[in-house]
């Protein structure tokens, strides 16, 4: 007895595969059900039977039927068209990026709707396992009152609350690749202002404090003086300043043939300087400059004060 057919018209054989990998384990159960195929034009209909002993079908048989081929086909559309899926939403939504471009966005729309961020293998499988449950249920509601399905049909047009993840997840994907565009674009400014300076200093110290100010301090521990900062804008007692920027703009007007940075870790100016000024760059990971001025030190980049 015929239960559901599907109608394929891309990725044959993975839904196929799919189909079947999950219908083999209704034999467990006692359910007998077998796949037949047809051919009419694109479409490829894949019938799904329960093989009938004579005695007639128990109603909570076609359920369980139903059921593995819903699972099957959510397995199908996330695991194995979802890539898909996204492009054809990028092609239509932002055609005016390049295939390089498209390219990298996929990988940020993934990383956004799997929260991917590194070793958080867990919470990427939860997000998987929360899509692929939405259209299992999805599947189930349709194939309860209807017994054929094409399946590319579905996914474009029963699947709404799925695409708006996707594509919501491709808007968020596109800011994050224009700031990152954004800024590469300004880091090569900077190396370019970094290139064409004549060095004013051999080597440069660099400070973080732990309130978010830096100090300055040249080879010999010595404050770095108002010769090389001559016009940067620091005021005493400013506020709602960014004390990175102020950092970047310093260090490139002083141009130091060496900077070493202390107490820098995990902060946002350390990718910053190591990209604009490259080989240039040491991190220190502890030393007396780290010990004695980390410790005691509580005045600002030259001209700043701590008041807040």
């Amino acid at each position: 007895m015929e239960i559901v057919t599907i109608g394929v018209q891309d990725h044959l054989s993975k839904v196929r595969e799919r189909l079947v990998s999950k219908i083999k384990t209704l034999g467990e159960k006692g359910i007998s059900v077998d796949i037949t195929e047809r051919s009419e034009g694109p479409l490829t209909f894949l019938c799904v039977n329960i093989c009938d002993s004579g005695q007639g079908i128990p109603a909570g048989q076609r359920d369980i039927v139903r059921y593995h081929v819903a699972s099957a086909l959510a397995d199908n559309i996330v695991l194995d068209r979802e890539t898909e899926i996204i492009e054809k939403t990028l092609r239509t939504r932002y055609s005016y990026f390049d295939d390089e471009e498209r390219e990298k966005i996929g990988e940020y729309v993934l990383d956004v709707l799997n929260r991917r961020s590194p070793g958080d293998d867990r919470g990427q499988a939860q997000a998987i396992t929360r899509r692929r449950n939405d259209v299992l249920f999805t599947l189930l509601d349709y194939l309860d009152t209807d017994d054929f399905l094409h399946l590319e049909g579905f996914v474009q047009f029963r699947l709404k609350r799925y695409i708006e993840q996707i594509e919501a997840a491709l808007d968020s994907a596109v800011d994050d690749f224009m700031l990152e565009k954004e800024y590469n674009e300004f880091i090569r400014l900077l190396k370019y202002f970094v290139d064409v300076q004549e060095p004013k200093a051999d080597e440069i110290h660099v400070i973080a404090k732990p309130d978010g100010h830096f100090r300055l301090l040249d080879e010999n521990g010595k404050a770095v003086e108002s010769d090389y900062l001559e016009g940067m804008p620091f005021e005493p007692g400013q506020r709602d300043v960014d004390h990175e920027d102020l950092l970047i703009s310093a260090l490139i007007t002083v141009s130091p043939r060496k900077i070493v940075l202390h107490g820098f870790q995990g902060k946002s100016a350390n990718e910053t300087i190591t990209r604009v000024f490259d080989n240039r760059v040491a991190n220190c990971s502890g030393c007396h400059l780290c010990k004695t001025y980390l410790s005691r030190l509580h005045a600002p980049i030259r001209g700043h004060t701590d008041e807040s």
